[in-house]
């Protein structure tokens, strides 16, 4: 794409380089006492794209290594916790025409050396503070070079940085535009297997991301966006990408705290809070506690599991402004639907299809199903990856269909209106006495129930019925261990009898993984092993507490 003059812009980030030329005071990002205007991070976005470009091409030992699609490409990969040359790194590298593999530092060390040794970067920019293993000499033998943010292996980088900054002016023009399908980013998803999958992106599917979630959210320019998670997970990468891409100001943490959050929400005045529902209960808690309100905040923007209802009841008390905006996706599909508080979507759905998605629900046989059917939820848009360049050989997750379509297994329905319903992936169904339990369906029943919040729901090996339901609830100061009687009575009117847990265990804390998000599978090793006592039974007919799924 061809901005006036001679001058060539990367369609994802034109609008960012025309705001950072026409107003470069303008605030673009924050994170703790460090701010960045406009005009500041394009001029070290194009260092660092300077830099990049002059990097030599990749060996052939690289390119034998690596997949097709990457073979011809610069890849640099980012290893490192929230920071500022997080940020500006990203950007630079995309702008050069490279591609960024976007590294979660708490990988272990076997991941990360499969990870490198499967994709062969050329350029490690890393932080040992956060990912040592990134300093090991196996390391040092799978990737061309090595920039250090905090002192370790390789050159330091803000020296590289600021050495391209003396050599390319700040007026400098973007590299030459790319062909919409060339790939720019690289990042992993662990889905429901232990190992993580590698997934590519290529330009059109964030442009097109752009120009759907900042119509839907509603985003302007000068407005301040706090992305409470990690940048290494694609929630907060891609907040922080798409408010530069609207204008606003990206506000960061370098960790998440309920408490730092409330503050800075309220220090910079944001307007937008993005996060994932364990951040967000946090969040609320920590305000009501301390008796506090947000009422600047005019939209909420949540993600990664189903909020709630109670939690987005006590959010909208906290946040008296905020339009509560929940939205299901996938990493490799990107957004998928939408639900929004103020226009009457039901408390069980995830909303309507996301701007610019189809949906369908198809059978067995990939045929079409009609509203109130369960099948395989697929959809269709312009936004999704184009598969995974690591992982996925056993056909698991993302899936590729004929005619645009695509899919990650979900299973689920749609209302007469619309309306998108989750109950789980094909693999996890449960089957108890013959019949078929969802156990999104389950979940999403407990935690319509006024005072109880989030569960997991799972099958466990029984003699007699197969499979009993199983639940685990989290018990605290608000939200006191329920009995298994008692849940299984608040149910019957929303349930069928055979969907009713048989098994019920409590935890104090859901363990958490990087994303914030609940680590199910932790959830159920702790089960499995017994760490979480001995559960309350509906009969003695069910045998063992181990899940199977």
């Amino acid at each position: 794409m061809r901005a006036s003059g001679n001058t060539r812009h990367h369609a994802m980030f034109q609008a960012f380089a025309e705001r950072a030329r026409a107003r470069p005071a303008d605030e673009a990002l924050v994170l703790g006492h460090v701010r960045l205007d406009y005009g500041r991070l394009l001029s070290r976005g194009l260092a660092v794209a300077g830099a990049i470009a002059g990097l030599p091409r990749p060996s052939p030992s690289a390119m034998a290594r690596r997949p097709r699609p990457l073979r011809s490409l610069r890849l640099v990969a980012l290893v490192a916790g929230n920071r500022i040359e997080f940020v500006e790194a990203f950007l630079g590298t995309v702008m050069a025409g490279a591609v960024v593999l976007v590294v979660d530092p708490k990988l272990t060390t076997d991941q990360g050396l499969k990870l490198f040794e499967r994709l062969a970067p050329d350029l490690v920019i890393h932080d040992p503070a956060v990912a040592g293993w990134v300093s090991s000499p196996e390391a040092g033998l799978l990737a061309g070079g090595f920039l250090a943010l905090t002192g370790g292996m390789g050159c330091p980088y803000r020296l590289w940085r600021d050495r391209a900054m003396g050599e390319q002016p700040a007026t400098a023009d973007l590299p030459a535009a790319v062909a919409p399908d060339q790939p720019f980013l690289i990042a992993t998803t662990s889905g429901t297997s232990s190992e993580p999958k590698a997934f590519i992106r290529d330009h059109q599917s964030w442009a097109e991301s752009f120009r759907n979630s900042i119509a839907e959210f509603a985003i302007a320019p000068g407005e301040t966006v706090l992305a409470m998670g990690p940048l290494v997970h694609g929630l907060s990468l891609y907040a922080t990408m798409e408010a530069l891409a609207a204008g606003a100001t990206a506000v960061l943490l370098d960790r998440f705290d309920a408490t730092r959050a409330a503050a800075v929400a309220a220090a910079e005045r944001a307007d937008l809070l993005v996060g994932v529902p364990t951040m967000f209960e946090a969040l609320g808690r920590g305000l009501d506690h301390a008796r506090a309100r947000l009422p600047g905040v005019r939209a909420v923007v949540s993600a990664g599991a189903k909020l709630p209802p109670a939690l987005a009841r006590s959010l909208g008390a906290a946040l008296p402004r905020a339009e509560i905006h929940e939205y299901y996706g996938a990493s490799e599909l990107s957004f998928v639907t939408l639900a929004r508080s103020g226009r009457g979507d039901p408390a069980e759905s995830v909303g309507r299809a996301f701007r610019g998605v189809e949906l369908r629900i198809t059978g067995p046989a990939g045929e079409a199903l009609p509203a109130g059917e369960v099948g395989r939820i697929d959809i269709r848009s312009r936004m999704v990856s184009a598969g995974y360049v690591m992982g996925g050989e056993d056909g698991s997750g993302f899936v590729a269909l004929e005619e645009g379509w695509s899919t990650v297994g979900d299973l689920g329905r749609l209302d007469a209106d619309g309306h998108l319903y989750i109950l789980g992936r094909a693999g996890g169904m449960i089957i108890t006495g013959g019949l078929n339990v969802y156990p999104g369906e389950v979940e999403a029943a407990i935690a319509a129930l006024p005072g109880l919040g989030e569960a997991l729901v799972f099958g466990v090996p029984d003699p007699y019925w197969g499979e009993a339901v199983a639940a685990v609830l989290r018990a605290g100061p608000e939200t006191p261990p329920v009995d298994l009687i008692e849940l299984r009575s608040r149910l019957a009117g929303r349930l069928a009898r055979h969907k009713l847990p048989r098994m019920l265990w409590h935890v104090q804390d859901w363990p958490l993984g990087s994303s914030g998000k609940i680590a199910r599978g932790r959830v159920r090793a702790t089960i499995a092993a017994g760490e979480a006592g001995p559960p309350q039974l509906l009969d003695e007919g069910v045998a063992g507490a181990l899940p199977t799924r």
